[in-house]
C-alpha cells in the first residue's frame, strides 16, 4: 500500500470515527460491534467487566435483525454467561471466509469466559461463608479471584479480533476513540484499582490485621 492509499484509507476511518453509537446503530453495515481491542481490554478491566455487559448487548442488537424469532438483547447482555456460547458461534461462523488463523473455537473461548466469571463471583462468598477456603489468607484470595477475572478478557479479546476482520476493520477504527463518559470511566476505574492496590499493600505491611 502506498503513501496516497494510506492517507486516504486513514481519512476514510476519521470520517466514519466521530462516535462509537453512531457507528455501530442497527442500520449500518457492520454485522457485530465494532471496537478497537485496546479499547475493549482498557474499558473492559477499569469497570470490573461491566463493559463486557455492553459488549454483549451492542452485539445483540446488530444481530437481531438477522434472528428470525424475537430476542432481547438487554436481557442477552445481562445474563450474558448463558448466551455467550450462540454469540461466539454466530460470530465464528460469519467468519467463514477468513482465514483458519483469524478465526477461533467458539466453545473452548465461550466456556473459558463463562467459567473465569462464575469462579471469580463465587470464590467470594465460599470464602466469607464456608470452611472451605479459611486457611487461606483474604488477599490470596482476592488476588486469586482477579487473577481469574483478569483471564475473561482474553476470550473477548480474540473474538473481537476476528470481529473487526469480519467487518472488515482489522485494526477497529471504527470504535477506537474515547467518549467523555468513556473517560469517566477510566478516571472512576483507576481509582477504584488504586484503591485495592492500596489496601493490598497495607494488608502487606502489616497496617490492617490479616484475616
Amino acid at each position: 500500500m502506498n503513501e496516497t492509499d494510506t492517507e486516504f484509507r486513514s481519512a476514510q476511518y476519521q470520517a466514519e470515527d466521530q462516535t462509537a453509537e453512531e457507528d455501530t446503530s442497527p442500520g449500518n453495515t457492520v454485522g457485530f460491534f465494532p471496537v478497537s481491542e485496546d479499547k475493549l481490554i482498557t474499558l473492559y478491566i477499569l469497570s470490573f467487566g461491566l463493559y463486557g455487559i455492553y459488549w454483549f448487548y451492542k452485539n445483540w442488537k446488530l444481530q437481531q435483525s438477522k434472528i428470525d424469532k424475537k430476542i432481547f438483547p438487554v436481557l442477552r447482555a445481562i445474563f450474558s454467561i448463558f448466551f455467550t456460547h450462540s454469540l461466539f458461534n454466530r460470530i465464528n461462523n460469519c467468519a467463514g471466509n477468513l482465514p483458519q488463523k483469524h478465526r477461533f473455537n467458539a466453545n473452548i473461548l465461550a466456556t473459558i469466559f463463562v467459567g473465569a466469571i462464575i469462579i471469580s463471583n463465587i470464590i467470594d462468598p465460599i470464602y466469607l461463608n464456608t470452611s472451605l477456603l479459611e486457611d487461606l489468607p483474604s488477599s490470596g484470595i482476592f488476588i486469586t479471584s482477579l487473577i481469574i477475572f483478569l483471564l475473561s478478557v482474553y476470550p473477548l479479546v480474540v473474538v473481537q479480533a476476528t470481529v473487526n476482520r469480519i467487518n472488515n476493520d482489522m485494526l477497529g477504527y471504527l470504535n477506537h476513540r474515547y467518549s467523555l463518559w468513556n473517560y469517566l470511566l477510566i478516571v472512576l476505574g483507576v481509582l477504584i484499582w488504586l484503591m485495592l492496590a492500596m489496601g493490598l499493600l497495607a494488608q502487606s505491611m502489616g497496617l490492617v490485621p490479616v484475616q
